[in-house]
Formats: C-alpha cells, structure tokens, sequence
C-alpha cells in the first residue's frame, strides 16, 4: 500500500493506491460475497480510535491468474471522516474466497491545516457560500486549493488542489455573472495558470500561460464577464506537437517551441 504524500490538507483527497499480486499457482478470485466488499480499509487515529467508515468501498470483482498483478486506487476521505488535523494510519485487508483474510502493514499519514490567503462570501441562490484560498506545505514545494462551503448547511466540499504554488506572489480572483470563480495564480517565474470553477469548486476550465510583451492579468467588464489579457499560452506538448504536424502539411510555419 502506498501514497504519495505524508501529510494532506483539512478536507482535501488522501489518495491510497493497494497493490495486489497473484504469487500462486492457480488463479484467484476476488469479489463481494454477502454484501461484504473483498477490500476493507482500517484507519485509525495516532492515539488509536477507529474511524468507522462513513461510505463503504466497493471495488469491482477480480480474478487475478498465477502471476498476475493488480492495483486499486483508493480515497479515504470519500470513505472515512479524516477531517481533524493530527496523525492516522491505514491498513489494508484483502479477504480470499477461502475467508482468509490477508492484511498490510500500517502506513502512517498527517492531516494538516491550511494558511487561508484570500477569501471571499457570495450569494449563490438563496444560500451563503464561503470561498477561500490556502496554500499548504507538501514538502518540499507549496500546494495552493480552494475550499467551498455553505456554513449555515454545514456543507464542506473537498478541498481541491489547483496546482503549485509560489508564495511569493499573490493570487488573483474574480467572480463572473454566473457565479464561476476565475483564479490567477503565479507558479513559477514567468509562468501562471488560469482556473474557472463552479459555485461549488468544481474545475470547468485551465490554461497555462507565460509572460509576453505584458504579464498575464484577469479582466472584468461592465456585464461581469471575466477574461485574460496578456502573456502567451502555453500548449500542451502533445497538442504543440499535433498542431505542428497540421501546419507542415498545409505549408504553414510550425509554431516556435517553449523556450527553457
């Protein structure tokens, strides 16, 4: 069992991959028998209280044949209610068609708060949401996420991570008029990503654009529209190289590569 990080942000994902290995001679089946997944999670707190699991898994049924491997990813905050900061464990136990029951070792993880940077209120309908951006340490670079609720609802979405972040710069944001929050963030010298969310933080859109003539900046008009000015953007390397074949067939010139 593995995960990328040690330490998560306060209601962000805590993404879990199980590896799965078929070291045998025959083949294995894997599935839910009796309404009893194959896979369970154990998480517990440091001070060892169990989290009882808020949603349970459901992982699809797997014949692994002799040899043969698999891996499962796993979020445990859409699962388990890991929301106080401190210091949890996971295990995982992966139950045979014979009923034994076979178990990882523990793997160690922090929860951890946020330093909110900006944040805002909004009427969206008749409810109050709270829109706030944090920046966490992720060792060794800074993570930048956005957080959403509805306090008087008690809603909190998941924290979203919206990409590195360099903290010597602040973030930019504005609101359109239909309540879509575009986010200008620095990060990296010279270069800066631009995210369109929806009311409740899902990502609608992303750019990537680096300084030009003039650095990249957000601009709202008089109908409360939002758009980007300034600075060049960046395509990803497939499609440069995918617009570059298109153009050397109709004999136009290829577009200059990222410069270093």
């Amino acid at each position: 069992m593995e995960t990328p990080r040690v330490a998560y942000l306060q209601y962000s994902a805590i993404p879990f991959s199980i590896s799965i290995k078929n070291i045998g001679g025959e083949t294995v089946t894997l599935e839910t028998v009796g309404g009893k997944p194959w896979l369970e999670m154990v998480v517990q707190s440091r001070d060892g209280l169990v989290i009882r699991p808020e949603k349970p898994l459901s992982p699809p049924d797997k014949k692994l044949l002799a040899g043969e491997s698999a891996v499962l990813p796993v979020d445990l905050s859409a699962h388990y209610l890991v929301r106080e900061p401190g210091g949890y464990q996971a295990r995982a136990s992966v139950r045979l068609g014979s009923g034994q029951s076979l178990m990882t070792e523990p793997l160690d993880f922090l929860v951890g708060r946020g330093e909110v940077i900006w944040s805002q209120s909004r009427q969206v309908g008749a409810d109050r949401y709270e829109y706030s951006l944090q920046k966490f340490y992720e060792d060794p670079n800074v993570g930048l996420y956005l957080r959403v609720e509805v306090p008087e609802k008690n809603i909190v979405y998941p924290c979203r991570r919206l990409g590195a972040y360099l903290p010597l710069t602040k973030p930019r944001a504005e609101f359109d008029r239909m309540n879509h929050l575009h986010l200008l963030c620095q990060t990296a010298v010279g270069m800066y990503r631009i995210i369109v969310v929806s009311e409740d933080g899902r990502t609608l859109r992303e750019e990537t654009r680096q300084d030009g003539p003039d650095r990249p900046r957000l601009v709202k008009n008089q109908n409360a529209e939002v758009s980007v000015e300034g600075g060049n953007i960046v395509l990803p390397s497939n499609l440069r190289e995918k617009l570059s074949t298109l153009q050397s067939r109709i004999g136009s010139p290829t577009p200059p590569t990222q410069r270093n």
